[in-house]
């Protein structure tokens, strides 16, 4: 799962915003620094928490950022797009990568909740543990009579 929401989010962070790093020197300064080049570096920094195990002890903490900075950024996006004077076309191509980026969002904090896997072998549950118990000829708690 980890895997797929990486590539996920990777992916729909470069289709919508690689397009745009052109106006990041095209003159409207800090505001687009931080949508855009916020947005490239928060998208790639939580795809890259997903897969790299060392950065496990940061990987809830940049998801939940990623999601709460990416629900507002394009919150913001759709009430200034669908307020303002842009085509239809322009209003539906920025809803369908908004509501990507909702469900991205949704799915980031999703993972955030999950308990961070360890690489070992998940404990035994308790038919597991009996069955190693007999295994090894050790009593397993439950006497037949």
């Amino acid at each position: 799962m980890n895997r797929r929401l990486a590539v996920a989010i990777a992916a729909w962070t470069l289709l919508a915003w690689v397009g745009r790093i052109g106006l990041l020197v095209g003159g409207e300064g800090l505001a687009s620094w931080l949508r855009i080049g916020g947005s490239l570096l928060m998208g790639l920094f939580a795809a890259v928490t997903l897969v790299v195990r060392r950065l496990e002890p940061v990987r809830r903490p940049a998801l939940v950022v990623f999601a709460v900075f990416t629900m507002l950024l394009w919150a913001r996006s759709l009430y200034v797009n669908w307020t303002g004077s842009g085509s239809l076309p322009f209003k539906m191509v920025h809803t369908v990568l908004a509501l990507g980026f909702f469900a991205l969002a949704l799915w980031a904090l999703a993972a955030a909740r999950s308990p961070v896997p360890t690489g070992g072998h998940p404990v035994p549950g308790p038919d597991e543990a009996d069955r190693e118990q007999q295994a090894e000829g050790e009593a397993t708690g439950f006497a037949k009579g």
